[in-house]
C-alpha cells in the first residue's frame, strides 16, 4: 500500500525553504512490499497478523525462519565479496505490532512493512526494563557476524509511546504537552535512555521507515561499515512527543553511512543529526525544518534545535540538504569525556560542505572548529593521524584539521554569521580550508551582534576566520538589503580573544574572483588583528550618549569614532566629540584657542600656541623639543576628591619630525601643593603621526591626601627640534571622555559605538546601550 502525501507547511514562508515542506511520501524509494509478492518470494516470511499483546515472541519466530532461508555472501580470502548474499524477508502486514523486548535482526534478514503508515511497531511501556539503553529493532549482536551480509528495514513506523497511544499520521504543528517527560516516565523509575527506534549494523539499509514518538535516540548507528539510511521520515505528529536525543546519532569509528533524501518535520526534538567519531561520511538531500514556536514550546531559553553535527568526523561530505533553523556544524570531539574513543581528538578535515541552502538558523549558519585539551600535566596532545591512537595513559593522539571546502551554500537571514572558521589554538590546524561561491543574505538577523566560539569573538558577518594560513576565502557574496541591517562585515578576519591567527588569508581567486559586499554596516574586509577594545561605560541618558575612549591596539593608533542608531550611521566624530563631558579643565586652557597661558613646560620643552589649526578650532599647543627625548607639559592645578577616579584625555599630532608615542598622564598634589605623583598611561599605540590627530586618555584614583590634580600631556623619543601639537585636553570625575547627543533620539533606540583606527579606518570592538 502506498503511504499518502501527507504535509506540514514549512516554518518559515516568506522564503520557500525547499520543494513542497515535509511529507510522508516517498521520494527515491520503491513501493512497499505487498502479501503477494511475499507469497511468491522463497525467500520471504510472513509475519503473523498483529494480535493483543506482545507480537515479539511471534516476530523473534518469524526472524528465526527467516535466517534458516537468507544464503550468506561468499567471500575471498580477504574478505572481498564474491557472490552477494540473498537476505531472506519478513514481511509485516498492516497494523501494529507492540513490541514487550528488542526484535534482533541477525545478518541478511530484512524486516519490511506494508507502507510507514500502514505498518508500526511499538513499545509496550509496562515493559519498558526491557528496552533501558535499547531499541525496538537492532542487530543481532548475539550471533556471529557474516562478512558481505546486508540488512533491509523499511516501509514501516517505529513508535516509543512517550506519549501513550499517540504518534498517527497526523500533521501537527506542535508535539504532544511539548518538552515535558514520556509518559511511561511518571512515578516508574524509567530514566531518559528507554525505547531507542533503530539501531543498524554493517551494511545495513533503512530505507522510508517513520521514527516518532521516542524517547531515546530515533536511529543509531555505532562502529557500523556502509550504513545506507534514505527516505525516511522524523516527525511528533499525532500528539507524539519524543526525548531530547538527536534523531539520527552515533559513531564509534563508524564508516562509510550514506544519510540521504530523508525528511525531518518540525515536531522534532533534538539535533536532526549528530555523529562522534566517524569517517568518509556522506549527508545529502535531506530536509530538516524547525519552528522557533515548537522550539520555545519547550525551552524558551534554548529553543534550538534540528541540527546537524559532525564531531571528530573527517572526509565527510555534506551536500544539497535543506535547513530550516538548524545549522551545520563540524567540529572536534574535545567537548566529551576523554576517554574511549575521545580520548584522542580528531579535528574536521578534508570534509566538504556543498550546495545546502540554510534559512533562519538559530545561530550562524555553517561553522567550523578547531581544538584539543591539555593533559593533566598541562601540555596538549601529539599531533597524529586517524590510524594512529594513543598509548600512553599521560598523553593523547591530537589530528590537525583543514582542508576543508565550503562552496556554493546558500544562507539566508542566520541569527549570527554566515559562515565561522575558528580555532582554539593554531597547532590543531596545517591545511588552509577553501570558502568559494557562497550567498549569505543578511546574517545576524533576529540574533545577535556578536558570536563566541570558545576560542574567539566574531561580530556579526558573512563569513568569519580566526585560525589558519592561506584559507581561501574569494567568490561569496555577502549582503543586507534591510532597512535596519544586520551584517556589520562582509569577510571578517581574526577575532577577539582569539588563542589563534589568521594569516595570509587569499581573498582573490586564480582568475579575479573577489568576494562581493553591498549592505553592510561597517567595512567588506574587517581585519580584526588590531582592533581596538570596545569603548568602557557607554551610558544614554536619553539622547545624550557618553563613553570612555577605546583602548588603542599596537600599531594601530585611534581616529575617531563611529555612532550607530538602530545599526545606521548616525554621526562619524573625526577624533572624539567637539567637547570633553565634565571638563574640568577650561575651555580656554582645552582649546589653547587664544594661548597657551595654561600650559607649563615640565622638562626639555617649550610651549607655545599654534595657531594653524586644531582638533577643532583654530588653536592648539605645541611642545618644540629642547634636545633628543620627551618632550611635556602640564596644566593649572585643579580640585579633586581623595578616592575618586579621575580620567585625563588628550589629542595629539606630529608637526615636525617622525610620529612618536603621545602618553597622557596626570599629576597629583597635596594641599599644601606638593606634588604627590606623576602618572601616565603605558598603552604605546597611541602615536601621534604627522596630519592625523590621535587620543590617549588615563584613568587613576587620586590618593588619600589628593587636594588638587594637573593633566600632564607627553610625547616619547623626540628629536632636537621636533614639535608636536596637542589639543582638546580635558580631566573628568570618572571614565567618560566622549559624548553625542542624537538629534533624532527616542526611547528604545539601541546605539552602537565603534573607534576606528587611522590610515585604512578599520573598526574596533562595539560597545551597545539601549536609550531608556
Amino acid at each position: 500500500m502506498a503511504a499518502p502525501t501527507l504535509t506540514s507547511t514549512p516554518a518559515f514562508a516568506d522564503d520557500d525553504p525547499g520543494p513542497g515542506g515535509y511529507s510522508l511520501a516517498a521520494t527515491v524509494s520503491p513501493a512497499a512490499m505487498t502479501a503477494g509478492e511475499c507469497a511468491v518470494d522463497p525467500l520471504c516470511v510472513p509475519a503473523p497478523p498483529p494480535a493483543t499483546g506482545d507480537s515479539s515472541p511471534a516476530l523473534k519466530t518469524a526472524v528465526a525462519a527467516a535466517a534458516v532461508k537468507a544464503v550468506p555472501a561468499v567471500v575471498d580470502a580477504n574478505g572481498a565479496v564474491v557472490t552477494p548474499p540473498q537476505p531472506a524477508t519478513v514481511f509485516l502486514g498492516p497494523g501494529t505490532y507492540s513490541l514487550g523486548s528488542t526484535l534482533r535482526l541477525p545478518p541478511n534478514v530484512n524486516l519490511r512493512g506494508s507502507g510507514l503508515t500502514a505498518t508500526s511497531l511499538t513499545m509496550i511501556t509496562a515493559n519498558w526494563a526491557n528496552f533501558n539503553y535499547g531499541f525496538l529493532v537492532r542487530w543481532d549482536d548475539k550471533v556471529t557476524l557474516s562478512p558481505g551480509s546486508t540488512n533491509l528495514v523499511s516501509d514501516l513506523t517505529v513508535n516509543g509511546n512517550c506519549r501513550e497511544g499517540a504518534g498517527q499520521p497526523v500533521p501537527a504543528d506542535m508535539p504532544g504537552r511539548p518538552g515535558e517527560a514520556c509518559d511511561f516516565r511518571a512515578g516508574t523509575g524509567a530514566p531518559s535512555t528507554v525505547g531507542g527506534g533503530v539501531n543498524v549494523g554493517d551494511r545495513w539499509t533503512v530505507r522510508q521507515v517513520r521514527f516518532t514518538n521516542l524517547e531515546y535516540f530515533k536511529l543509531w548507528i555505532l562502529g557500523a561499515k556502509d550504513v545506507h539510511i534514505i527516505d525516511n521520515r522524523f516527525d511528533n505528529w499525532g500528539g507524539a512527543e519524543s526525548g531530547d536525543e538527536d534523531n539520527i546519532g552515533g559513531g564509534f569509528r563508524h564508516d562509510g553511512a550514506v544519510i540521504e533524501d530523508n525528511q525531518f518535520d518540525k515536531t522534532i526534538r533534538g539535533n536532526a543529526l549528530d555523529f562522534t567519531n566517524a569517517i568518509r561520511t556522506t549527508i545529502r538531500n535531506n530536509a530538516v525544518y524547525t519552528d522557533r514556536a515548537v522550539g520555545a514550546a519547550r525551552d524558551a531559553r534554548y529553543p534550538e534545535y534540528g541540527d546537524m553535527y559532525l564531531e571528530g568526523v573527517p572526509e565527510a561530505t555534506i551536500t544539497g540538504n535543506v535547513l530550516v533553523g538548524g545549522h551545520i556544524i563540524l567540529q572536534s570531539n574535545g567537548k566529551y569525556s576523554h576517554t574511549g574513543t575521545n580520548k584522542d581528538i580528531t579535528n574536521p578535515r578534508n570534509s566538504v560542505v556543498r550546495g545546502n541552502r540554510i534559512t533562519d538558523s538559530f545561530y550562524a549558519g555553517i561553522t567550523v572548529t578547531y581544538d584539543d585539551y591539555a593533559d593533566a600535566d598541562g601540555t596538549y596532545g601529539t599531533l597524529g593521524t586517524w590510524d594512529t591512537a594513543s598509548t600512553d595513559p599521560a598523553d593523547h593522539v591530537v589530528r590537525a584539521g583543514g582542508g576543508n571546502v565550503i562552496s556554493d551554500n546558500v544562507i539566508v537571514r542566520p541569527a549570527e554569521s554566515g559562515i565561522v572558521i575558528a580555532g582554539l589554538m593554531d597547532r590543531v590546524k596545517n591545511q588552509a580550508d577553501t570558502v568559494t561561491g557562497n550567498t549569505i543574505q543578511n546574517a545576524g538577523s533576529g540574533g545577535s551582534t556578536q558570536m563566541s566560539t570558545g576560542g574567539g569573538t566574531f561580530e556579526t558577518s558573512g563569513v568569519g576566520v580566526s585560525i589558519g594560513t592561506g584559507d581561501k576565502v574569494y567568490g561569496n557574496s555577502i549582503a543586507d538589503d534591510q532597512g535596519h541591517p544586520t551584517t556589520w562585515y562582509g569577510i571578517h578576519l581574526g577575532a577577539r580573544n582569539a588563542g589563534s591567527t589568521v594569516k595570509n588569508t587569499v581573498l582573490t581567486g586564480p582568475v579575479g574572483e573577489t568576494n562581493t559586499v553591498s549592505g553592510v554596516i561597517g567595512v567588506p574586509v574587517r581585519d580584526a588583528s588590531a582592533a581596538a577594545l570596545a569603548p568602557a561605560g557607554l551610558t544614554a541618558n536619553g539622547p545624550l550618549l557618553t563613553w570612555a575612549e577605546s583602548y588603542a591596539v599596537a600599531p594601530a593608533p585611534i581616529a575617531g569614532y563611529h555612532v550607530y542608531r538602530d545599526n545606521v550611521l548616525a554621526a562619524d566624530l573625526p577624533v572624539g566629540s567637539a567637547a570633553v563631558p565634565g571638563n574640568l579643565v577650561a575651555d580656554a586652557d582645552a582649546t589653547v584657542d587664544t594661548d597657551a597661558s595654561g600650559w607649563a613646560p615640565v622638562a626639555n620643552t617649550r610651549v607655545a600656541q599654534y595657531t594653524g589649526g586644531g582638533v577643532l578650532g583654530a588653536g592648539s599647543l605645541s611642545l618644540t623639543a629642547v634636545a633628543a627625548g620627551s618632550v611635556n607639559a602640564a596644566g593649572r592645578l585643579l580640585p579633586v576628591a581623595p578616592g575618586q577616579t579621575y580620567t585625563t584625555v588628550a589629542s595629539y599630532q606630529a608637526l615636525a619630525g617622525l610620529a612618536q608615542r603621545a602618553r597622557t598622564g596626570i599629576e597629583y598634589y597635596d594641599a599644601a601643593k606638593t606634588r604627590i605623583s606623576r602618572l601616565s598611561t603605558f598603552n604605546y599605540s597611541s602615536v601621534d603621526t604627522p596630519g592625523n590627530w590621535t587620543t590617549s586618555s588615563y584613568t587613576s584614583t587620586a590618593p588619600a591626601n589628593a587636594a588638587y590634580a594637573k593633566v600632564f600631556v607627553l610625547v616619547d623619543n623626540a628629536k632636537a627640534g621636533d614639535v608636536h601639537l596637542v589639543d582638546r585636553m580635558g580631566l573628568v570625575a570618572g571614565t567618560a571622555t566622549e559624548q553625542w547627543a542624537d538629534p533624532a533620539g527616542a526611547p528604545g533606540a539601541v546605539y552602537r559605538v565603534v573607534a576606528y583606527r587611522q590610515v585604512d579606518a578599520q573598526p574596533g570592538w562595539m560597545a551597545s546601550v539601549t536609550a531608556s
